[in-house]
Parts: C-alpha cells; structure tokens; sequence
C-alpha cells in the first residue's frame, strides 16, 4: 500500500455500521462495530490525480532536462573530438603550433558564443513566446547545428554548424530550469531544477562515452558530433505532450489555461491557493513593465546575485575541465587519444554523482550553506592540482647531451614551453629524449621508437593529477555547479524571469568563452600549475563576495522569494513592486 493510500486510511473516519433496525451494531464488549476501511470511490479518484500529477511533473523536468544534456553533451564532446580533428580537418596546421592552438580554441568557442548569443536572445524570446517554444525553436538549431557539424568539409563549415548549436543550448540553458522551476511545487523546486545540471553532467559522462565508442568507426569525430541530433529530435517531440508554464500564462493574462496548467501539476488540495497566490503575483506585476521593473533597486539586486554567481561559476574553471580534459590528460602525458578518452570518463562520472549529492542536499541544507561549502573544498583542489602539475613539470624526462635536438632545453617541460616538440621513448617514457622544432618530425632510431610530445610530459605523477582533477570535480559538481542555476532559476519576478535568468546564462557563456579561448594560452605561458593556481585566487575572491551577497532562499514560493528581497533591498518594504501602505489591523472581539 502506498504512503497516500495509507494517509486516507489514517485520515478517514471509520463508518459505524447499522443493524437492520437502523441502530449501531455492537461488539460483545459493547464497542461499536466498525466497517472495513476500505478506500472510497472519492479516495481512488484522489489517488489517480496524485499519481498522474507526479508522473507529469517527472515527465517534465525529465523532458525539459533533455535541454541541459544537449548543454552537458556538447561541452564534453568536443574535447574527445579534437584530437580527431587535428589528425583530419587541421592537418595543415599541424606545423604551425601557434595556429593550432588558435583554431582548436575558435572551434571551442564558436559553440560558446553562439550559446552567448542564444541565451541573451533566449530569455527575451520564453518570455513573450513561452517556455515551450523556445525550447521547440532550441531543438531545431541543435539539430541544424549537429547535422551541419558531421558534414563539415572545412573548419569554417565546422565553425559554423558549432556556432547552430551554441544557439541551440544557449535557448536550453536560460530557459529549461525556469520553466522546470515554474512548474514545481516549493518543497522540491532546488531538486527538480538540479535535475538539469544532473543532465549536463550526465551528457558529459556520455559525451566521453560516445566519443570513445566513435574511435572504433570511419569518419570517426563526424560520429561524435552528429549524434547529437537524437537527443534533440527525442526533445522536440516529448515537449508537444507537456504544458506550457502556468505562471507564465498567468503573467500573460490566460488565467484558464494557467489554472489548466496547474491543476495538472499539483496536488489537488493545493491547487487554489497557488491559483489565488500566482494570480495576485501576476496582477502586481502587471502593472509595470519589465524595462520598468529594471529600474528598482530591488530588481538591481537580483540581477547583481544571479549574474555574478555565474560569472564565478565560470571563473573557477569548470569547463575549461570539462572541454579540455582530454588534453589535460596529454598534458599530464597520457600520449594515447582512446586511452585518454577513456581516462577522462572517471573525472565525468564524479561529476555527475557530485551532482546527485547536490540533488539531495540542496533543499535541506539550503542554497547558501551548500555553495560556500563547496567553494572551500573547490579552492583546496584548485591548490592540489595546480601543485601536482607542479611536481609533474619537474619531473619531466630530460633532453640528452649530444643528440640531434634542434630547439635548445634542458627538459621535456622547457622544451614544450617554448613551443617544441619533445620526442621520447615510446617504450621507457622517463628515458632521456629529443627536443626538434615544430615543423620537424621525430628522427627514426633503431633502437628505439621515438614518440613526440606536443601538449604534456611524461611524468611519474600522472595519476596523481587524475587524483586532483577527480577531488576538484566532487568538490566543484554539488554546490558550485548547481546552486547559480537554481538561484537564478527563482529570484526575479515572474515578468523578468527570463529576461533575468538570460542576461545571467549570457553571463555564463560570456565568461564561458573568455575562459575557454585563453586556457591553452594560459597552458603555454604559465603552464599547467600555475593556470590552476590562478584559478584558485579567483574562487577565493568569489567565495569572500558570495558570503556577504547571497541570501538563503529555500523553502520559499517564487513569491515569497520575491519579499526576501524587498525586504533586504527594498529599504524593509515586503511588498513586491511598491513600497507596502498601512494596513488596518482588525482586532479580534
């Protein structure tokens, strides 16, 4: 017997039962004799309409979440892509290192800034089309960009089929968690809106996955990008069968169709006071418009929280991870493109499971508590990995004395940090080696063979490195990945909602691209320990500000999150829009 079932049983008065002569029957002891507590016909009919109830919110985030595997999918594998690239689409930069890094860092960021673009257009659109049509107009982009990518003959055709679908996953990522927080009821909307990061991390996981599998077939990375297309059609078509939000029909004067909406997303008990409560919100509201409401104090900010916690969601490297990792493993010196593909699956799946403890805890610890502590252990393993590359790059194998090196090092890591090619020992990788210049190849040898390091060195702490890479991950992926999502996902008003939540996920790619576009440069200049010591005084400086900027928001309505910040902003007034006028107090006879 289900919980509910046994709620009505628990609740329902037992029924006396009746003797022919139409008084109460009784047991020998004299009690009352008492029915069967079997369930009403009222009770199954309740029953049904929690259960069709729940299925239909799961559908949704399910459904809805698709949207950040789309996100999660793409970040991922373009990092098992490249390699493949290189050895087909940009063969003819290969001599040129410098061009090499470049266009692997434009064809990084084309999708980045599309997804920019996307996201800032992207809230203006859900909020005058509806979250459903953004999302449908999101899936066709993708699914133009994914097709567009695995028929790519130049690198400008595969720039631009990355630049469709940034477009696509820019649309996804502003409006997939406000239309999954609009439909869910306050006790779990965190955890319901946390399901979509649990999509983009698992579309990470599964990015590595494919790109593997994809190693053993033809045409090898245009099989990475263009399966990407399912996800997005499996999307499109889920959607047709879901509800609009019903808040964004309130705010757009269809109060039928939101209490519609609603009813089918709600427990039936509370579905009239969330009715009368997102009604009143939607008329107060109504009387301003947004480019008004732009200019309170309060609005303000909220804008200064949600950007600024993507911002730093960015700032503390998260992607530069997840679409480099497998070149960080080659800079830790993993030389094999499958096995480092396979490698990097480990720090993909901690990703995710981070996020389930993410999922768990964020709407019983709260938003505040969960983010700070995160952002602690995430400045630790920002310090651990940037120290491990440090023992790593003074570890490297050294040049030997009287060969027929060409570019003058003493080591593997001087070597590669003035833009040479390190050739060492294929079978003793810590033998001494080689340093050429780029447009050289690594002289044959009968008595070894040699193999060229371009990225990374050789090194007796690689797995230290995957240690780190791993801690920083499980301290990153249930606090910092998250919380900004949730938090911008609830703090505007419903008119601003997605305007505010796209400005904040512009924000995001913004930073996103800038991030992306310098790390291989970061790499070669300061190099592996010193990029992520960089990193980690900026996670540190962002913590400082978190801690005094963010306020706790869980367990709140939409509404009620609304006079949190009137309350701290708006000069102590609750009340939404304008300042709360004094209310007559009746007293009780």
């Amino acid at each position: 017997m289900d919980k509910a079932r046994k709620r009505i049983l628990m609740n329902r008065p037992a029924p006396e039962v009746a003797d022919s002569a139409g008084s109460v029957a009784e047991m020998p002891d004299g009690s009352p004799l008492l029915a069967n507590r079997s369930v009403s016909i009222e009770d199954e009919a309740l029953l049904h309409t929690r259960s069709a109830t729940s299925n239909k919110i799961a559908l949704l985030t399910v459904f809805g979440g698709i949207g950040g595997f789309l996100f999660g999918y793409d970040t991922g594998v373009i990092s098992g892509a490249l390699p493949y690239l290189r050895d087909d689409l940009l063969v003819h930069y290969i001599t040129d290192k410098t061009q090499l890094v470049w266009i692997q860092e434009v064809i990084v960021s084309a999708a980045v800034i599309g997804a920019g673009f996307g996201s800032a257009i992207g809230g203006w659109l859900s909020d005058k089309l509806g979250r459903k049509k953004a999302l449908l107009l999101g899936d066709v982009l993708f699914t133009v960009g994914a097709l567009s990518m695995a028929a790519a003959r130049s690198p400008n055709a595969l720039i631009t089929g990355r630049a469709f679908v940034g477009l696509g996953v820019g649309l996804a990522s502003v409006t997939v968690p406000v239309y999954i927080a609009e439909a869910a009821p306050p006790s779990v909307r965190a955890t319901l809106v946390t399901v979509n990061v649990l999509m983009i991390t698992t579309g990470q996981f599964v990015a590595y996955l494919v790109d593997f599998l994809c190693t053993f077939l033809p045409g090898t990375w245009r099989w990475m990008l263009g399966v990407a297309m399912v996800p997005a059609i499996v999307q499109l078509v889920g959607l047709l069968f879901l509800p609009e939000s019903p808040k964004w029909l309130a705010s757009n004067g269809q109060a039928a169709a939101a209490e519609q909406a609603l009813r089918s997303l709600r427990e039936p008990e509370d579905v009239e006071a969330d009715v009368a409560e997102m009604q009143q919100a939607a008329e107060a509201e109504s009387k301003l418009q947004s480019w008004t409401l732009l200019r309170s104090p309060v609005v303000r900010a909220e804008l200064r929280v949600g950007l600024g916690l993507q911002i730093l969601q960015q700032l503390g490297g998260i992607n530069t991870v997840m679409y480099y990792t497998p070149a960080i493993l080659e800079l830790a010196g993993f030389r094999d493109n499958r096995t480092a593909l396979l490698v990097a699956m480990l720090p993909a799946a901690v990703n995710s499971v981070g996020t389930l403890i993410g999922m768990w805890q964020i709407d019983k610890c709260g938003r505040r508590k969960l983010l700070l502590g995160s952002m602690a252990c995430v400045i630790v393993a920002l310090s651990m990995l940037g120290y491990a590359f440090h023992l790593a790059e003074a570890d490297s194998p050294p040049v030997a004395v009287g060969t027929a090196s060409t570019c003058p090092a003493p080591d593997c890591s001087t070597c590669l940090h003035q833009a040479c090619t390190f050739c060492g020992s294929a079978d003793d990788p810590m033998a001494a080696g080689i340093c050429i210049t780029p447009r050289e190849q690594c002289p044959a040898s009968a008595k070894q063979q040699l193999h060229p390091y371009t990225s990374g060195c050789p090194s007796h702490y690689n797995w230290l490195i995957i240690g780190t890479l791993m801690l920083y991950l499980a301290a990153f992926s249930p606090g910092m990945g998250p919380v900004p999502w949730a938090v911008n996902a609830e703090i505007y008003p419903v008119q601003l909602r997605g305007l505010g939540g796209g400005a904040a996920a512009t924000c995001n790619w913004i930073t996103n691209a800038v991030v992306s576009q310098t790390f291989l440069t970061l790499i070669q200049h300061l190099g592996g320990s010193g990029t992520f010591w960089l990193y980690a005084v900026i996670a540190l400086a962002g913590a400082v500000w978190v801690y005094f900027a963010l306020p706790e928001t869980n367990g709140m309505s939409l509404e009620e999150v609304q006079d949190l910040f009137h309350a701290k902003f708006g000069g102590g007034s609750t009340s939404r829009l304008t300042p709360q006028q004094p209310a007559s107090v009746e007293e009780e006879p």
